[in-house]
């Protein structure tokens, strides 16, 4: 044969294989049964074996690889981070050499898996290339080729993000690390300036205060030092979420609630001829299809997380067992504190005996032989049903009124950790301030009502609303500084003694003769039967035992707050005006937040004296004092300073205010944390006049921020964020204002947080009902 013809020849069969590549059966989907039937059972299974070794090469030069970034990188896989019974041992130098000797191991047992897997697969190749033809095996190795660029890419993904989570973890602890030694030199530098650290630590308002005969053990003492707020990984609710699903239903579809006639039912249970039958429509079922597989996808990626947030923290489940068994301790009970963030633990009967005490004055209290619920109720809902048949209350006003299946009110109390009285190194008397909780109560709904029509009349022209408000009053009475003094009035026990005839008696005057424009529809003495009813017949459970609010009211209930602002208000206009609009008088300002007053009298005038008139004024009302300390006095949150050109304001922290916030580590939405940084940061900028101070309170807020878990830099950036808001000027001239008089309507959904399953979950939900709204609008 002449050259020319073989090589006419080789092309030829080239073509030929190449058609006959191009044509065969043979794909990734089809490559097992195109080899079985076409070569027989044990070629299936030699071939098998070698996709197998080749997709586990793949997979082990990927491992290697990994491991290599590790070493490189100074990082620990997370298979090498094992646990041991005593974690102190793990910022131990043999447990870095152990674990630094195991890699290697690994690293040289994946060497050696390679070189035996590759001579395996080599000796698979050669068996298989003399069974199958060359257009086969190139197919075939064209699949694999593409078999392995998947589990490459595959495989590189999970090791980026397992290396990305290696170096997280590694960056937070070195910037842990880097804050405590900073604190650390802190501690250092002042005890080099002679600072009393041991008498510092001990005024540091305590997390935890153990007042009761139980031995907390240290990690019990771990778990409650993160606060009551602390959210945990734990189960969810799934009847509670597929009812607030089928909530959703019924409001995004045209499906309305129907009342059904159950008695046919019961009569006549196989006969469906006469009963209320629903029919969906296609896209009410699609909507119905489309929330249950959500649900369920919800569901299940939800106890992935949990078991995977449980696996996370070091013995979740101990601590949580431990912290219920604490729980069940029957002769102690586990509450906050009255101010500031912490637990306080007592002894249950000391509990109970101090709240007793408190009920057995007869002149605010009375003890009831029976539960007067049911009677109270029904006289309740009969004069509700009267005014509504003479048209004084509409249908919906009744229905929201109208007490269904109520309970007593419940009667608990928070200890005043900041008033503890202390004999001989003990604890001798813990104060409890009692609050009375009405939500389901018969009058709860009352009194929410009635607190929206008579809201407008406890405006004052001398009582404050907020912080802002203050730091306004103090510019604009600058010129009040200069030599005239500052005093702090506080009212002794204010709610308990507001005198509730007088004061409905001051409602009834302002809505019913002062301001004819704010008069109810509702007549006076029904109005006046509807508060006595919110008022004075609210009666509370405590210790098996019933009571009635004899005279005053109690925190908790809907009307205290506007009782006391109405009453505080009047007092004022009565007592008040005539010594601010007197020229000879020794009081300048008055201004009042609920029970605290901030005054500046003229530098002559003597607390003693000022107190003393002002007790005579009212009976039930009593002041105490507190003169300013150095030309300071503290006012709710701000701290004033006097000086001869007007006010210096900062943030003022009260003895009781601790370090304690929302925990970093707590199963809480991101956006919670951010605003409890946000409200800090904001406040910080809102109340501090001079910069020195605002440094201080930010260099405070970073202290906080770093004692409860925050990364540094998520504290920075908002920091930054609301000074950039504060400095820079604000560009109105190309802000566009867009006005709309289009009404949203939203629909709310409550959703377990469990991560970011509950946002994919919420995410899924929104796709779903804004679909079924585009469908409907289409049609």
């Amino acid at each position: 044969t002449t050259p020319l013809t073989t090589m006419n020849s080789e092309t030829t069969n080239n073509r030929l294989n190449t058609f006959t590549l191009n044509v065969l059966p043979l794909s990734t989907k089809t490559r097992f049964k195109f080899i079985k039937e076409s070569y027989g059972y044990n070629c299936y299974k030699l071939y098998q074996s070698y996709e197998n070794k080749t997709i586990k090469l793949a997979c082990l030069f990927s491992d290697l690889k990994y491991l290599y970034q590790c070493k490189s990188n100074n990082l620990m896989p997370k298979f090498l981070q094992f646990k041991l019974a005593n974690r102190e041992l793990v910022y131990t130098r043999s447990y870095k050499k152990c674990q630094n000797i195991l890699l290697k191991e690994e690293i040289h047992l994946k060497k050696n898996n390679i070189k035996y897997t590759s001579m395996i697969k080599e000796n698979l190749y050669n068996e298989l290339v003399n069974i199958f033809p060359h257009a086969v095996m190139t197919k075939i190795n064209q699949i694999l080729d593409e078999i392995q660029f998947k589990t490459d890419r595959v495989k590189y993904r999970t090791h980026c993000r397992k290396f990305n989570n290696l170096m997280f973890f590694r960056n937070q602890q070195q910037q842990r690390r880097e804050n405590e030694r900073l604190l650390l030199n802190t501690k250092l530098m002042n005890k080099l300036i002679n600072i009393d650290n041991e008498k510092e630590k001990e005024t540091e308002p305590k997390l935890i205060w153990n007042l009761s005969n139980r031995d907390l053990t240290k990690e019990e003492i771990r778990e409650l030092e993160k606060g009551i707020s602390y959210n945990r990984p734990s189960a969810i609710n799934r009847s509670e979420v597929i009812a607030n699903i089928e909530y959703l239903f019924h409001n995004s579809s045209t499906v309305q609630k129907e009342s059904t006639d159950f008695k046919k039912w019961d009569e006549n249970p196989d006969n469906i001829s006469n009963k209320e039958i629903r029919t969906l429509e296609p896209k009410q079922l699609s909507l119905a299809a489309d929330l249950k597989n959500a649900t369920e996808n919800f569901f299940n990626q939800a106890h992935m997380s949990i078991k995977t947030k449980q696996n996370k923290i070091m013995n979740q489940h101990n601590n949580q067992q431990l912290l219920l068994n604490l729980s069940k301790d029957p002769s102690i009970l586990i509450t906050k504190p009255d101010k500031g963030r912490g637990v306080v633990i007592l002894n249950r009967n000391d509990y109970i005996q101090k709240l007793e005490q408190i009920l057995s004055d007869s002149t605010k209290f009375k003890l009831l032989d029976k539960d007067p619920t049911s009677s109270r109720e029904n006289a309740l809902t009969a004069l509700l049903r009267q005014m509504k048949n003479e048209e004084y209350l509409t249908e919906n006003q009744y229905r929201y009124i109208k007490p269904v299946n109520s309970i007593p009110a419940r009667l608990y109390g928070l200890p005043k950790v900041h008033k503890i009285t202390i004999e001989n190194e003990k604890v001798c008397n813990v104060p409890l301030r009692s609050i009375v909780s009405c939500i389901q109560s018969y009058n709860y709904r009352l009194g929410k009502f009635l607190a929206g029509i008579i809201k407008p009349i406890r405006d004052s022209t001398y009582s404050l609303k907020n912080t802002n408000e203050f730091l306004k009053f103090l510019k604009e009475n600058k010129g009040f500084s200069k030599s005239n003094k500052m005093i702090s009035f506080d009212i002794e026990s204010l709610f308990a003694n507001i005198p509730v005839d007088e004061t409905i008696e001051i409602i009834c005057n302002e809505l019913y003769c002062t301001n004819p424009k704010l008069k109810p529809f509702i007549p006076e003495h029904y109005f006046c039967e509807l508060l006595e009813f919110a008022t004075k017949y609210t009666h509370f459970l405590f210790n098996k035992k019933y009571y009635d609010q004899a005279d005053g009211v109690s925190m908790g209930t809907p009307l205290p707050a506007i009782f006391a602002e109405i009453f505080m208000a009047n007092f004022e206009e009565e007592h008040l005006s005539g010594l601010l609009n007197n020229n000879d008088s020794k009081l300048l300002l008055w201004r009042r937040y609920v029970d605290d007053t901030y005054t500046i009298f003229k530098a002559d005038a003597g607390e003693d004296e000022i107190r003393q008139l002002l007790n005579t004024f009212h009976p039930s009302i009593k002041f105490t004092t507190e003169p300013e300390a150095n030309n300071t006095i503290p006012f709710l949150d701000v701290l004033v300073k006097r000086h001869d050109s007007g006010f210096d304001t900062t943030v003022y922290r009260k003895k009781t205010t601790t370090k304690l916030m929302l925990k970093w580590d707590s199963l809480i939405p991101t956006a919670y944390k951010r605003s409890s940084i946000i409200s800090l940061v904001t406040r910080a900028i809102r109340i501090c006049s001079k910069y020195g101070p605002l440094h201080d309170e930010f260099q405070q807020i970073r202290l906080m921020a770093n004692f409860n878990g925050y990364p540094s830099d998520f504290v920075e950036k908002i920091i930054k964020k609301y000074l950039d808001k504060l400095y820079r000027p604000k560009d109105t001239e190309n802000q566009i204002q867009q006005t709309s008089n289009e009404i949203i309507n939203y629909k709310y959904i409550q959703l377990p947080y469990i991560g970011a399953p509950s946002y994919a979950y919420a995410k899924r939900l929104k796709s779903i009902i804004q679909k079924m709204i585009q469908q409907h609008n289409l049609e």
